[in-house]
């Protein structure tokens, strides 16, 4: 994420008041006085609107203190991308659009200044379709950016709803792979006893919603309208996986229910380790359930993810499981977990010629 964030609120010409995410010092009477939005120096919090998220460190927004902790920790190059809360579904278009466009040219100036160590992945307004493709476009000649990330719903809407079928298209298109997250803090406005004690809304809510937008991109017949989508879900595709065999009954025992659009491709069917459009990345904290999935989609088909900087991520070392678990060591061969690491990521974003010295 940037450092700073224009105030986006005064683009609502609509007579509505909008709470948009805006970025504060920790030490409020130092940002009335220096007019400063951050420092490298300095913890930010989140707020949208009035209302508290959260506080994030340097390592969220200064690249120089992203590199350090890199070096540190053994990561050579990091994919980065905007943070969820920054989607901004919820927003009016023309601010959205705006602010997609400000995170977009941000990522790109990082990765343009440090080349070798950060590959980006854009943002787009998907409450609107056609302005989402206009960003996609640019990003993909203009910024070079090898990617987009999107969310696991749009405003209530699944994934599988037709009015995206054109953001498909266009990712086809362009060659663009897609990297699907959950939005977790979507749960708590609407039901906050229900999904805001223990943190229920990110330890059983995300995974909850990114099974479901799985379930619907392949219950949908989305990958046979568009069979050269690439999409990689995150935290190992939630709960997916563990009820594959719970999904495949219910296609097969009511397909009245399930099967009604699916143009003749099971679930399981979208999972085999030969097939190029389903990626999963690692971050499962679990050594066993990651045997599990690799036995479901194939190690091939797996990609490290860190979720950095974040708490619920792989910290304080990215990739610690696959590089050093015992268990993991035992499961899988050096060849498979340095593809994992690093050569599964590259042929998923397409990045063959520029980092293959560190598969």
């Amino acid at each position: 994420m940037p450092p700073s964030l224009p105030d986006f609120s005064v683009q609502s010409s609509d007579g509505k008041s909008e709470e948009w995410i805006n970025l504060r010092l920790r030490d409020q009477s130092k940002l009335e006085k220096d007019n400063k939005i951050a420092s490298s120096s300095q913890n930010v919090d989140m707020f949208v609107g009035d209302k508290f998220f959260r506080t994030v460190e340097p390592n969220c927004f200064d690249p120089i203190v992203r590199m350090e902790e890199m070096d540190a920790t053994g990561v050579n190059i990091q994919v980065i991308s905007t943070v969820p809360i920054l989607f901004s579904y919820d927003k009016p278009i023309k601010p959205a659009t705006l602010l997609a466009r400000h995170l977009n040219d941000h990522i790109a100036s990082v990765c343009h200044e440090y080349p070798k160590r950060f590959v980006g992945l854009a943002t787009v307004p998907l409450q609107d379709v056609e302005a989402s493709v206009a960003e996609l476009k640019r990003v993909k000649i203009d910024l070079e950016l090898k990617g987009v990330e999107i969310g696991t719903e749009i405003n209530g809407q699944p994934l599988d709803s037709p009015e995206f079928d054109p953001f498909w298209s266009a990712c086809e298109e362009l060659d663009m792979p897609i990297f699907i997250h959950p939005l977790g803090y979507e749960l708590e406005r609407e039901n906050k006893s229900r999904w805001g004690s223990y943190w229920s809304a990110w330890l059983i809510g995300m995974p909850s919603e990114t099974a479901l937008a799985i379930h619907a991109i392949l219950s949908s017949g989305v990958l046979v309208r568009h069979p050269k989508l690439r999409l990689c879900f995150a935290h190992a595709g939630g709960a997916y996986v563990p009820l594959l065999g719970r999904i495949q009954h219910g296609y097969d025992c009511r397909p009245d229910l399930v099967a009604h659009s699916s143009q003749g491709v099971s679930p399981q069917s979208y999972l085999q380790s030969h097939q190029h459009n389903i990626w999963l990345d690692s971050l499962v904290h679990d050594p066993d359930l990651l045997k599990l999935i690799c036995n479901k989609i194939g190690p091939d088909r797996i990609i490290m993810g860190s979720d950095y900087p974040f708490p619920l991520g792989e910290m304080p070392i990215p990739g610690e499981m696959l590089r050093n678990d015992k268990l993991v060591g035992e499961m899988f061969s050096q060849e498979t977990r340095a593809r994992m690491l690093s050569g599964n990521a590259i042929e998923f974003l397409g990045l063959h010629g520029m980092f293959q010295s560190n598969e």
